[in-house]
């Protein structure tokens, strides 16, 4: 986060990120954010093969909270892909991925070598013009 965060905003400064407003804030959200509750819950529905829809647990379990997640991976990979960075951030497309249900919640483990992975999509839109094999691996 720190380094697409510098790369973005060169004259942010590093003592920002391990003040409270950074690690304080990433600490509480990791161990008790509402956004990981819900993940957690969201992973536990895919693993059991009964998947379910962020709107429908937000719905289901933060009793009028909304969740910002979501939102942010898509807001973050908009930029990544606008910028070509995607395989710089392997991690946050990964997330992306499986947010948007591209991937399975499983495959956050291999995040470097998922990151590279194309989605049914995009080989599909490759295979229509003609640029599957050598072309779609590249």
């Amino acid at each position: 986060m720190r380094r697409l965060s510098k790369e973005l905003y060169p004259t942010v400064r590093d003592e920002t990120f391990f003040e409270s407003c950074g690690m304080g804030d990433l600490i509480a959200t990791c161990y008790g954010g509402r956004n990981r509750l819900v993940a957690m819950e969201f992973t536990k529905a895919a693993m059991s093969g009964c998947p379910r829809t962020f709107d429908n647990l937000e719905a289901d379990l933060l009793r009028g909270q909304k969740l910002q997640g979501v939102l942010t991976s898509n807001e973050v990979q908009e930029i990544l892909e606008q910028r070509g960075w995607e395989s710089k951030y392997p991690l946050f497309t990964t997330v992306n991925r499986i947010v948007t249900g591209q991937f399975p919640p499983s495959d956050i483990v291999n995040f470097r070598e998922v990151a590279n992975r194309l989605t049914v999509h995009e080989e599909d839109e490759l295979s229509g013009r003609g640029l599957t094999g050598g072309a779609a691996a590249a």
